[in-house]
């Protein structure tokens, strides 16, 4: 009879929750866009890009030509969306519901790991189209299995992350003449493991992953680039399409027998050999660095992942740096010397100017570890404040860099700009105004701010070709700027650009790779990979000579002079990642004359790649082939795929065969799914559909279905049927956190005797600003409220009444140990009106969707459904702590344990409704007064299954005090499935 309750409740209970509340929107819908159909892609661009979607034709043209000759599998079209919609370098690559690409086209900045680009459209969409190829083989069994099920049978999807980045990673090397395997970033990060012998310490099951300590997430890159350069190497340039073809045949997860017969060796075997020749190319490049003095750093001990970025005030007394904690937060700290003698390694006094969690916003498809949203700070002359970037929200779909000002004496922040596409500010030597990168889709323009009369005006003073990218602006004085300049080739050199003149001029020619200059009282302070290392100069205030003032065996990036203790502190890679060191004044005075030159660590397997003028002009020839059209999202609507499912009967005595669809065009202006089930115990049927319009500035949503069940017996019919439809305008201007839903539902009823039909409008106010990311067990600070109300009218043969929601949830970690958290969280259902407990709401006993904003109506400890009621209060609380940490795997088993925590576990609730007895089998009055209580503890496992799927198994032991029989102890065990 408990049971039957609950199906009884079933869809009253869904009815409450809003749709589609947390829609991620796409593209704003004031633009136009383009379709350009070329032979092979159809490339979809603003209208007012088209520079860059013909840009992006072609190298995806280009891309066809070269890549066919390393795969076998090829769509017949590819989509391509360029989204110029965030100022983070990104992007993805996938095949549901058809093969598309979508790619966010801003030039990388000079510090991330893919600096150290050339042709950066080519390099993106070889890389994306790669995966494109990677995941299209369909052979043996599976081809029958694709023509029945559609797109959705793809099992190279399911591969280990670093065998698909990895050979993305390769292709985007050997194709062009940059690339991750040629890069300074990535060289310096392997010399650093090698010299401080932690390389052998990343086995292959690891290299998988994202483990919140360095290299975090390039390791499936990093790795995996390098295992596809030694397969290259050893195995021949069709290494690649057999592996790919062959695995295309094969059950997911079983990647071991092609690897046996085509590189005569299991996959783990073969990176261990790939480990070796990494460590002896690396100790080769390490003892020639040696051939000269080597510089000494000092590193100040902290627990951050990164430490970068040191600006040092004018007055010598604070130092600003960037910091990445292990939860993936960014924050501006300053640094502050309590006397002129001290030196920052010993000061004690800081203060974080900003704290912003990149990993916030919920994670979309991405390829690539994610780019900082703070670059760069600089000081204004009287050392009282600081400019600095950041990437953020300008409204609920575009991510853009704006600066911000930090008075060091008032101690707020002020937002200088709105919607700007800036990063990298300098401040003029008088302070009146700054220079800055300005952004937009595949170029880069030198910006100036200027002060006048206290607003702050923009004008780009210079703008180079597209593709190529200005880094790094200063003020020399008040008329000339100084800039780094990288072009398609990837040369890189700084320039001088006259205000007045409005002249460029370059800058030590002799000089390769400059990057990060910086104005010092002892000149100009800049980085250079002159050597094959990034290595600190400094050159005169005439600009005319620089000299090395370091040798190091890894690499320097960013870096600012020290007024009183003449030392310099600078961004070093260590073998824990990026940190802020300092090099002391004697040490960089005598820094050797000349250095030790050395070529890339993979520099004889990536010769320079001359254009092959045949596929040249067979990808210009496919250009002058394509056709422009406005976009139309109609003919991508057509479901490309269905899933079929396999569930327990509610009538115990059958199953459920369920099949699901969905699509959506390629800009997500039109969304839906489609479920359909049939329950053989029932022998009838159920459907779902939801779809979502995202075509003007006020998106809606709507749903409908028609569920079958039963009551008491499976001869006693139930069938639910309902309508809803509402719109989600934007709440923006209240918070990037806060989300509406106004809308309109139909419900209905229909049994055996008796037919209940509900209709009328609902609302859906809801916040939630906490997140969870990195080493974090749980949400640590912030917090989430909702308020629902649903107003079912009167007319003839409805049921009339009203019903109201309300709930939050708050997380808390001060003066806890590190990544302890309690929650505290409250949902509440009211319905003032009389009617049955039925259209209430029922307590579930487990938590599958973990720190939901939703409403979740927990109560361990009784069975699921045991109280139910029109009037409904619970309250939740949770002390979590972690308990061990594993991050340990087998080869390549597509099992990887990631860690254990705990949690100490209260709940509590009431209602105006009924309570399953389940000893008598009765159901008993209950009412507010009188509340149901438990208390437990839980162990929370964590890990990765199937290489991709991040799943965690809950078990815990809870102690009900109010059972029919007292207290009663049970232990119950969730799967939850999260972020995939």
């Amino acid at each position: 009879m408990h049971r039957q309750r609950v199906l009884h409740l079933w869809f009253s209970f869904i009815s409450l929750f809003p749709l589609s509340a947390f829609a991620q929107l796409e593209v704003p819908p004031d633009l136009k866009w383009k379709t350009l159909k070329t032979p092979h892609f159809e490339i979809i661009f603003n209208a007012k890009q088209q520079d860059l979607g013909l840009l992006y034709a072609e190298k995806l043209e280009k891309a066809y030509t070269e890549l066919r000759s390393y795969f076998h599998s090829l769509p017949e079209k590819t989509i391509v969306i360029i989204n110029d919609k965030t100022d983070v370098t990104n992007g993805y690559a996938t095949r549901i519901p058809y093969p598309h690409i979508m790619a966010y086209p801003v030039l990388p900045g000079p510090e991330e790991s893919l600096a150290d680009t050339g042709d950066w459209a080519f390099e993106l969409l070889a890389h994306e189209y790669t995966h494109i190829l990677n995941f299209e083989p369909a052979n043996g069994i599976m081809k029958p299995l694709r023509f029945v099920f559609g797109n959705i049978i793809a099992p190279n999807i399911l591969l280990p992350t670093w065998w698909k980045e990895g050979v993305a990673v390769e292709m985007e090397t050997r194709l062009g003449n940059h690339g991750r395997l040629r890069s300074f970033y990535q060289d310096a990060t392997i010399r650093a493991m090698v010299e401080d012998k932690t390389f052998y310490t990343y086995d292959i099951a690891e290299a998988n992953e994202y483990i919140p300590t360095w290299p975090e997430g390039m390791r499936a890159y990093l790795f995996g680039s390098l295992m596809w350069s030694q397969m290259f190497t050893e195995h021949g340039l069709h290494v690649a399409k057999d592996l790919n073809e062959r695995q295309g045949g094969r059950v997911p997860y079983f990647i071991e027998t092609p690897a046996k017969e085509i590189l005569g060796m299991n996959y783990t075997a073969q990176y261990n050999q790939m480990l070796d020749e990494v460590v002896i190319r690396a100790q080769t490049q390490l003892k020639t660095i040696r051939e000269a003095k080597i510089t000494e750093v000092i590193i100040p001990k902290n627990n951050f992942i990164s430490v970068t970025a040191p600006s040092i005030s004018p007055d010598g007394k604070h130092l600003a740096v960037v910091t990445e904690d292990d939860a993936s937060a960014r924050s501006v700290k300053i640094i502050t010397r309590a006397s002129a003698s001290q030196s920052f390694l010993e000061a004690q006094s800081s203060d974080t100017v900003e704290k912003f969690n990149q990993e916030f916003e919920p994670a979309s498809q991405r390829d690539g570890p994610p780019t900082g949203s703070i670059q760069r700070i600089s000081w204004f002359p009287n050392s009282e404040k600081i400019v600095y970037d950041k990437i953020d929200y300008v409204n609920r779909i575009e991510r853009f860099s704006d600066l911000h000002v930090y008075d060091l004496v008032s101690k707020k922040t002020t937002r200088l700009t709105q919607n700007l596409r800036g990063r990298e500010p300098s401040v003029a030597p008088d302070g009146s105004a700054i220079v800055f990168v300005k952004l937009e889709g595949g170029k880069t323009h030198l910006g100036l701010l200027s002060d006048t009369q206290g607003t702050w005006k923009e004008r780009i003073v210079y703008s180079p070709a597209i593709q190529e990218r200005i880094s790094y602006p200063l003020f020399w004085n008040q008329d000339l700027l100084l800039f780094s300049l990288r072009k398609v080739d990837g040369s890189e050199h700084l320039y001088s650009y006259s205000l007045s003149s409005q002249k460029s001029e370059l800058l030590f020619p002799e000089y390769k790779n400059i990057r990060f200059a910086k104005k010092t009282p002892e000149g100009l302070l800049f980085t250079s990979g002159q050597s094959g290392v990034l290595n600190l100069y400094l050159a005169d205030n005439d600009l005319k000579k620089a000299r090395p003032v370091s040798n190091t065996l890894t690499a320097f990036f960013t870096a600012d002079f020290d007024p009183l203790s003449k030392d310099i502190f600078a961004t070093h890679m260590t073998s824990q990642g990026p940190k802020v060191v300092a090099i002391k004044s004697e040490e960089w005075r005598n820094a050797p004359s000349e250095l030790p030159e050395i070529k890339g660590l993979m520099a004889d397997r990536y010769p320079e790649v001359k254009p092959d003028e045949i596929k040249v002009e067979e990808a210009r020839a496919a250009l002058n082939q394509s056709t422009l059209e406005d976009y139309s999202p109609y003919g991508y609507l057509w479901p490309q795929y269905w899933m079929p499912f396999v569930s327990g009967s509610s009538s115990e005595t059958g199953i459920i065969l369920t099949a699901q669809t969905s699509g959506f065009d390629p800009l997500k202006k039109h969304s839906y799914t489609l479920i359909g089930s049939w329950d053989t115990g029932l022998n009838r049927g159920s459907l779902v559909g939801t779809y979502l319009n995202q075509t003007t500035a006020l998106p809606w949503t709507a749903l409908a279905y028609k569920r079958s069940s039963y009551l008491g017996t499976v001869s006693n019919e139930l069938n639910d049927y309902g309508l809803a439809a509402a719109v989600l305008p934007s709440m923006f201007w209240v918070s990037k956190y806060t989300n509406l839903q106004i809308g309109w539902q139909y419900l209905e009823r229909e049994t055996v005797n008796t037919n209940t039909k509900r209709t009328g409008p609902y609302a859906m106010l809801s916040h939630a600003n906490y997140s969870k990311a990195g080493a974090q067990i749980s949400p640590e600070s912030g917090g989430g409220a909702y308020l629902g109300a649903y107003d079912y009218i009167a007319q003839d043969g409805y049921l009339s009444h009203t019903q109201f929601l309300a709930g939050g949830e708050i997380y808390l970690s001060h003066y806890l140990p590190k990544h302890h958290a309690l929650m505290l969280r409250t949902n509440g259902v009211y319905t003032p009106d009389r009617v049955s407990a039925v259209y209430g709401v029922a307590t579930e006993p487990l938590v599958f969707v973990p720190d939901s904003p939703l409403p979740q109506y927990i109560l361990r400890g009784y069975k699921r459904g045991q109280l139910f009621g029109k009037n409904l209060a619970v309250v939740n609380a949770e002390y979590r702590l972690p308990v061990m940490d594993f991050y340990r795997g087998s080869g390549t088993d597509p099992l990887f344990l990631r860690r254990l925590s705990a949690a100490v576990i209260a709940d509590g609730a009431a209602a105006d409704g009924l309570f399953v007895n389940d000893v008598r089998s009765v159901y008993e009055t209950t009412d507010m007064k009188r509340w149901y209580w438990s208390s437990g503890v839980e162990l929370k496992l964590e890990t990765t299954l199937g290489y991709v799927i991040p799943v965690s198994l809950v078990v815990g032991y809870y102690v009900a005090f109010n059972t029919p029989t007292g207290s009663e102890g049970v232990i119950g065990s969730a799967l939850q499935i999260t972020g995939f």
